[in-house]
């Protein structure tokens, strides 16, 4: 398809980054025609790998600066992502050269959704990158669309259903639920498993591919999953919804429900979760052109 007229780019409507206990593993960025939610997952290794706040923090950041430089020299769409697996695995073993031995399994990993704007006649084509269960929330033809990637579903319903029948303590991970996350992680970018960006194993045409036309103006959200427990968990929203509390400039009052509605049920026994708050995210913005 040959690409004509204005060169698009996003707007920044607004942005929010909440954490869910004291350090924040999520991010989030926008540059030019560009967007991108990032929610990062501390390996269980015993000892932290990197200088981060935690290594999920430091992975998230990498990822964050590198998409940056990457987008600010040119690199679009398909490329992207091959460009962020090389970096991305140069500056982790950097950071962990000091170790002895290889932490595939034990180290960060993250959820990544990119979206990319590009001119197509009149319209806007939007295109998604999706690695792991971060949502894009994309006004369509056929109403709100959400791009996800669900190939971790079937590994976090075996986390939920290790859970302590009544929930349990704020803050305490049962061991039942930390072994099974332990069994997750070794699906972790494997063929029959889930796949996310990782700092020491491949991951770079793994990912899920969304395209939508849109109109100029057309408001996109792009959330984490902490955030989207508004629909996914307590059921207090649609995603059709929840896009129109978005786009109504709601966000700020949608942070305090969600907040309200995790310490409601402090033991997760009513709504079954591993931690009692997330990290929660939210980026909304305009897909506009210009001249």
């Amino acid at each position: 398809m040959t690409l004509t007229g204005p060169a698009p780019h996003f707007r920044s409507l607004y942005r929010q980054s909440i954490p869910g206990s004291r350090i924040n593993e999520d991010g989030l960025g926008l540059l030019g025609h560009c967007a991108w939610i990032v929610d990062g997952a501390t390996g269980l290794s015993t000892e932290q790998l990197t200088k981060g706040g935690s290594d999920a923090a430091w992975l998230t950041e990498a990822i964050d600066k590198t998409l940056e430089k990457l987008v600010d020299g040119g690199r679009q769409g398909a490329d992207l992502l091959p460009a962020l697996e090389g970096e991305v695995h140069r500056v982790f073993e950097a950071a962990t050269a000091h170790l002895p031995g290889r932490h595939i399994h034990h180290a960060p990993s993250a959820c990544l959704g990119l979206v990319e704007a590009r001119a197509s006649g009149g319209a806007i084509r939007l295109q998604g990158f999706f690695l792991g269960d971060v949502v894009a929330l994309v006004p369509t033809g056929q109403g709100i669309v959400r791009w996800t990637d669900e190939r971790s579903k079937p590994f976090e319903r075996k986390t939920l259903a290790a859970l302590e029948a009544g929930g349990h303590e704020p803050g305490r991970m049962p061991e039942a639920v930390r072994r099974q996350i332990l069994e997750n992680r070794a699906s972790l970018n494997q063929p029959d498993g889930y796949w996310v960006v990782s700092p020491s194993q491949p991951f770079a045409g793994r990912e899920l591919r969304f395209e939508a036309q849109v109109a100029a103006g057309s408001v996109i959200a792009l959330a984490t999953d902490g955030f989207m427990r508004l629909v996914d968990v307590f059921g207090a929203y649609t995603d059709h919804s929840l896009h129109a509390a978005l786009t109504e400039g709601r966000g700020d009052d949608l942070i305090e429900e969600l907040r309200a509605l995790e310490r409601g049920d402090s033991l997760s026994g009513a709504y079954p979760r591993v931690k009692m708050h997330d990290d929660a995210t939210v980026l909304v913005i305009a897909a506009e052109t210009s001249g």
